[in-house]
């Protein structure tokens, strides 16, 4: 399905698995590219490798005050923009 996402950027928590993983592998299908999070560093380096090109891991937990300007920057830096969250 082409939703028109080519090239957009989105941060996607949780995503060393489950939901969040498929919502990040279904965003790269699409042509988008992903900054995705989770807690633990390994799980999030084994993901990323996983998913493959387009997509970065940054290990963050969400309940740190700081997390958030960490994936906006990751986003930036890496991509060049930022389009969304989930």
């Amino acid at each position: 399905m082409d939703l028109g996402l080519e090239d957009r950027v989105y941060i996607v928590t949780g995503a060393t698995r489950g939901l969040g993983n498929a919502t990040a592998r279904e965003l790269l299908a699409d042509g988008a590219k992903v900054i995705i999070t989770g807690r633990d560093e390994k799980a999030v380096d084994a993901a990323a490798e996983q998913l493959g090109a387009g997509c970065v891991g940054v290990a963050a937990d969400n309940a740190d005050p700081a997390a958030a300007d960490r994936l906006i920057t990751a986003a930036r830096d890496r991509f060049g923009r930022l389009d969304g969250i989930l």
